[in-house]
């Protein structure tokens, strides 16, 4: 009796090591790679001459960042052949449904939690991309394109794709959602400054689950994928809008 339970613990110790490990492992191949390709970028840049601090440039260095990041996921999937771990399907007519859900979804819990947040009087953070975009609102339309076509499809074949995946084959659905969330959040954590930040993670979090629960019912990454990109591209949109003067905070 006595063996069994030490082998039984054993082969969970095994388990958490080989599951929180290759999520380790992606995180880091993950970070090492953006930072990697952003110094690639910035140096390609200003060997074009383009000004890497501008908004153009700001907006390539990002992009190259999340080049990055699909070089690390693509990697790690392949290197350890764990493809298996991404639903990868075509997407059909109900995965357009599960797309515009999540997107209402995500874009009413953040108008809902902004609104709750001002009535009781607690600050967000200060987001590093409103700070960079100070004097250059151009950026955030030059973001959209980016968010698009890399941010979205990148971020949700990392933390999506290949971290839930990982939680979910050993741990299943539940556990997959909210640990794959509280890893995005904690990626995020250089994207908000000041007292609030915390506050933002908190915020970061929820929606990840969000993202987390649509890419389970559809089973299609393309869906999150969607949802992330419109989400983001509506925030640029009402960002650039505001610091323009078209709309009034």
């Amino acid at each position: 009796m006595a063996s069994d339970v030490s082998s039984s613990s054993r082969s969970d110790l095994r388990t958490a090591l080989r599951t929180f490990g290759g999520v380790v492992v992606v995180v880091l191949l993950v970070l090492v790679c953006a930072t990697i390709f952003v110094s690639f970028g910035t140096a390609l840049l200003r060997a074009v001459g383009v000004d890497p601090s501008g908004a153009l440039g700001t907006a390539l260095v990002s992009a190259s960042q999340f080049v990055g990041f699909g070089v690390a996921a693509v990697g790690y999937l392949t290197v350890t052949e764990q493809w298996d771990l991404i639903y990868r399907r075509l997407p059909t007519g109900r995965d357009l449904k599960w797309a515009a859900v999540g997107f209402g979804v995500l874009f009413g819990l953040y108008l809902l939690i902004s609104f709750g947040l001002t009535q009781l009087g607690v600050d967000t953070g200060d987001s590093a991309v409103a700070a960079t975009a100070e004097g250059q609102p151009i950026l955030f339309l030059y973001y959209i394109p980016v968010t698009l076509l890399l941010v979205a499809p990148m971020e949700e074949l990392v933390f999506r794709g290949a971290v839930q995946g990982l939680f979910r084959r050993e741990y299943g659905v539940p556990f997959a959602i909210a640990a794959s969330s509280a890893v995005f959040a904690s990626i995020h954590f250089t994207s908000f400054t000041g007292e609030g930040a915390l506050v933002s993670l908190v915020v970061v979090l929820v929606l990840g689950g969000v993202l987390g629960l649509i890419y389970e019912k559809s089973e299609s990454l393309l869906v999150p994928v969607a949802a992330h990109g419109l989400y983001n591209t509506v925030q640029f949109v009402a960002s650039y809008a505001l610091a323009v003067g078209l709309i009034s905070g």
